[in-house]
């Protein structure tokens, strides 16, 4: 799965500075990547402790029942159009399967060129449907998603409707759940015999952000390597 290459990383150890880039994370909703020596875990930043100084960690498929305390983690994630990575020390797992982490003494961060977005496999046929102002719905594949926008794919003659910064309405099916949401053209682009739509989602409700935010994390995992046959993701 490509990603856009970073800039410089730069470390920031004002306590404050941390807060503001973690509560970022918490409330973007973002895959974290947590990575102990072989092992790697796809996980969400919940909330913030800031009294105690703790981070806590939802728990991912299989649990962190690999996991002992004082283990040291290297926390990677994407937020904003900024990468982010950071140690963290577990203290404890909680009954409920949440990791309980040590909030770091520093961060790095990075801004990326481009909103980090998820390809979808073609094994899961996301559709979606546009509807211009007077003119024929125009029916696109999703190609990759993220909590900003998306790309699809779609036919000749509905790519010359289009035209960057025409703002549209869209239907959406992701994970059984259908909603609709005023999106705006991006980028239309030919690439050989197909065209591609890049599209900004240009308000979302926030039940709506939170079913883009499921599926983005559904994603990630399903294209995390794995030793054992890849999940099936859950689309009806």
């Amino acid at each position: 799965m490509p990603a856009s290459p970073p800039q410089d990383w730069q470390v920031v150890d004002s306590r404050d500075e941390i807060i503001t880039l973690l509560r970022r994370l918490a409330e973007a909703r973002q895959p974290v990547a947590l990575r102990h020596n072989v092992r790697s875990y796809l996980s969400l930043l919940l909330r913030l402790d800031t009294d105690h100084d703790q981070l806590i960690f939802d728990a991912p498929p299989g649990g962190f029942a690999a996991l002992r305390q004082q283990a040291v983690l290297q926390a990677q994630a994407r937020v904003q159009g900024y990468g982010l990575r950071f140690p963290t020390t577990v203290d404890a797992l909680q009954a409920d399967g949440s990791l309980v982490s040590w909030m770091p003494g520093s961060v790095e961060h990075a801004q990326r060129r481009r909103t980090h977005r998820v390809n979808v496999p073609r094994s899961v046929p996301i559709r979606a449907t546009l509807f211009p102002l007077g003119g024929r719905p125009i029916r696109v594949r999703i190609t990759d998603l993220s909590t900003h926008g998306f790309g699809a794919s779609l036919r000749r003659e509905s790519a010359e409707e289009l035209r960057p910064g025409r703002v549209l309405d869209g239907a959406f099916g992701l994970s059984g759940t259908a909603f609709y949401a005023p999106i705006t053209v991006r980028a239309v682009r030919q690439r050989d015999d197909a065209y591609a739509l890049g599209g900004e989602f240009t308000a979302l409700s926030p039940g709506d952000r939170r079913t883009v935010e499921r599926e983005v994390v559904e994603l990630e995992r399903y294209w995390r390597p794995k030793a054992t046959n890849r999940p099936a993701l859950r689309h009806a």
